[in-house]
């Protein structure tokens, strides 16, 4: 699924400079979390730190809650999907098995049935799967604001202008701090997980 970007205006840089700055927050299907900047980026007036969007993720709880939703629905899919096309496979064989009893062309018109059948299962289950994933960007969604307000104020904390995703980082110096930690001890302390909505009511736009 595509990124969504948005962007926010935030009062002036924290280092005294006197320039607009910027929230800058592009959200991933589960992650919801991939750059975030606190500063106008060019006054130097404050440090830069790292954060580890990935372990973000992994050990926020209301991450892991999207994540463990997520996989409960998709496993549920799995499950009905192998006795569909199980099903499918045993009605080929059949038909197989009785072809020299049948004519050629009422064989082909099963053949033709059934290739029909397959193409209608695939469309829904890979539909189906979209509306999993749907779903998880919503309960994300529910959650985006106040993670950024979360993160926000954990860099201010740390002093920090500049937040990188640790995912982009080529090299930093032992100077720059890593805030992972104290970010997903905050979001644990302040935000809670959300309900979780129904894939089936997800309505899918053309594309996705």
């Amino acid at each position: 699924m595509s990124e969504k970007k948005t962007e926010k205006k935030v009062n002036v840089c924290a280092c005294g400079c006197g320039k607009k700055i910027g929230v800058i927050f592009a959200t991933a299907v589960v992650a919801g979390l991939v750059a975030f900047g606190a500063s106008c980026l060019m006054c130097g007036g404050k440090k830069t730190v790292i954060v580890n969007f990935e372990q973000v993720k992994q050990e926020a709880e209301a991450y892991k809650a999207i994540v463990a939703e997520q996989r409960k629905y998709e496993e549920k899919l799995q499950a009905q999907m192998g006795l569909d096309f199980g099903a499918l496979q045993k009605e080929d064989a059949d038909l197989v098995s009785k072809k020299g009893k049948m004519k050629e062309s009422e064989y082909q018109k099963e053949v033709v049935a059934l290739q029909k059948k397959a193409a209608e299962l695939q469309q829904r289950y890979r539909y189906q799967a979209q509306q999993i994933l749907g779903a998880s960007q919503m309960a994300a969604e529910k959650i985006q604001a106040d993670v950024e307000k979360t993160l926000e104020k954990v860099a201010k904390k740390a002093g920090a202008g500049v937040v990188l995703n640790a995912a982009v980082v080529v090299y930093a110096n032992d100077d720059t701090n890593n805030i992972t930690d104290c970010f997903v001890k905050e979001l644990n302390k302040t935000i809670k997980p959300v309900a979780y909505p129904d894939p089936t009511t997800v309505n899918l736009t053309a594309g996705e």
